[in-house]
Formats: C-alpha cells, structure tokens, sequence
C-alpha cells in the first residue's frame, strides 16, 4: 500500500513538472501574451481626448496643477501610433513597444491601457523608476472618444473637455483655504491664468522670465504657470540692492511678502527690509492682476528677482 501511494504520488509529480515545462515554455500557443490588448480593431480611427484626470477623478490637485485632455491621436498599425500637435495639424508617428501585460511605450511614455473599444478608451500614464512602476506617480487617466462616437453626441468636444462640476467644487474649496490664509505661502493657490505684473512707472522695469531648452529639460510644461517668475530693476531706488524671494499676491492686487532665505540671526532684519520694499515700491509702481481659476480670484505666489539702482 505504502508503495502504491508513493508511485501515484512520483506520478502526479511529474505530470505537474511536465505541464509547467510546456505552459512555461509556449508551446502551442506562440509567444503572444494573452493579456495584450491588440490595437487592430481601431487602426485608423481618430480619437480625441475628452477627460484626464487624477486617479481621485478630479482634474485639479492642491497646488493649481490641472491636467487637461488635448490629446488627438490615431494608431496607424498595430505598432504605431500618430499624435497631433494641439492646436494645429501638424503630427508625429511613434512606434509602439509592448512590454507586457497591458504595458506599452510610445511618445517617449509608458502606458497601461485600462480599456479598448472602437467607440472610446482609455489609457493610464505610467511613471517608472528603473523597471519598476511607481503607483503613486502613476495618477493620470486619459479618456478618449471616436470621431465617429462624437458626432453622435449632441455635446460638442469642447464642452466635453470644460472641468467637471466636482472640479468645481474643489477648486472653490482651495479658493476659500487661499483667501482665508493670505499671508500663507502654503496655502496659495497657483493657476494657468498666473499674476501677472505690470509697471505704471518708468521708475520701475519687469520681465517675466523665460527658460531655454535647456533649463526647461526635466521639467513639467506646467512649471511655468505654478512657479511664475519675475525680474524686477527699481531705478534711483534707495541703494543698490539685488534680492530673491516670493511674494503673495491676493485676491484684491494686494502684495505680502512670502518666503525667502538668509542666516536665521538676519531673517528679522532682512523681512523689514524685503517687506518695505513690497509696500514703499512694488505695490505702488505695479499694477496687478490677481490669479484667476475658473473664474474666482485667490491668492497666489510669484517669484521675484528685484535689484535696486540707487542712480
């Protein structure tokens, strides 16, 4: 008995080995994986982005950052993809790379698609860190609808691409933290419509400052409007001076004074004098335009180079 239970046990073994011998090494399957969604059914179809989105569905995140839908794209093979520029009618043709499961690379990005359909689908961005994913960073979805599918729609595009009413809603939360707390660079809001400066004195000249293609390597196109920067030279000032630091510019066009960075023995000192360089000259040779999303103005930052000439 003993050794009865002992071949059928020698048996089954074997027959396990044998079977993951053969489902391991794909034979009598090809080498496809199973799971990879195939881009044929919609070769040659105009898709438009219609929402992007956070993985907590909204549009917006704490600081002012917005992810907008712009995307126009058309997988012309199984293996390539066409991205239109927005706004224009030029386009670029990527070759696609499977990686696995639903993982693909194209448009120097990382994908995952979530769902495929002639109608609509919807693709999720992907951030590595070397091989591996990084699911915190992973956040963006991107839905998009078939020229075909938009035109029996009664709504058009550009409506469907405005912000949602739940965007609404958090961006008028954010709105009322930043208003309440005007004195608090933490709690500012940035937006795409940014403060903008402008001198009403020739006393006083400002540039907005602009970044070369190198500077701008690495960097998100959205740090442009959540990091604004400005240059500033105030003529026949009291004294040379040349200082950097951020200021808080409210709802109302009012400007306080936000962060900057000295030795912690001169921060009082320095704040006296960044602060009455805000209100003696900024304030007054300045016009400004409060940030504005969706309509509502807050309280943002800007970030100031300002040098003084005392002749």
């Amino acid at each position: 008995m003993r050794v009865t239970n002992s071949l059928i046990t020698i048996n089954v073994f074997f027959i396990l080995i044998s079977y993951c011998f053969f489902s391991c090494s794909g034979e009598g399957r090809g080498d496809e994986d199973p799971r990879k969604p195939s881009f044929v059914p919609i070769v040659g179809i105009d898709f438009y982005e219609v929402r992007r989105s956070f993985d907590n569905g909204l549009a917006y995140d704490s600081i002012g950052f917005v992810q907008e839908p712009e995307w126009h794209i058309k997988f012309t093979r199984e293996d390539a993809v066409q991205i239109y520029v927005p706004g224009s009618d030029s386009s670029f043709n990527f070759q696609i790379t499977h990686d696995h499961d639903s993982f693909f690379h194209f448009a120097r990005e990382s994908w995952k698609v979530i769902d495929l359909h002639p109608d609509s689908m919807m693709l999720q961005r992907l951030s590595l860190d070397g091989l591996k994913v990084n699911k915190i960073r992973s956040n963006v979805y991107m839905r998009f609808y078939s020229k075909d599918y938009l035109n029996q729609l009664a709504t058009p595009l550009a409506e469907l691409r405005k912000p949602r009413k739940y965007d609404s809603l958090f961006v008028r939360k954010m709105v009322q933290r930043a208003n309440n707390n005007p004195a608090n660079v933490d709690s500012s809001f940035s937006s795409k419509n940014y403060p903008k400066l402008v001198s009403k004195s020739p006393l006083l000249e400002i540039k907005r400052r602009r970044y070369d293609s190198l500077e701008v390597m690495g960097r998100s196109p959205a740090y442009a409007y959540l990091y604004p920067e400005y240059d500033i030279v105030i003529h026949r000032a009291y004294k040379d001076f040349d200082y950097t630091f951020s200021m808080l510019v409210g709802p109302d066009g009012k400007l306080r004074l936000g962060k900057f960075f000295v030795m912690p023995e001169f921060e009082e000192s320095r704040r006296r004098v960044l602060s009455g360089i805000i209100d003696v000259y900024l304030q007054n040779l300045l016009d400004v335009t409060p940030a504005t999303t969706l309509g509502l103005p807050h309280n943002s930052v800007v970030y100031l180079r300002v040098q003084g000439k005392a002749s």
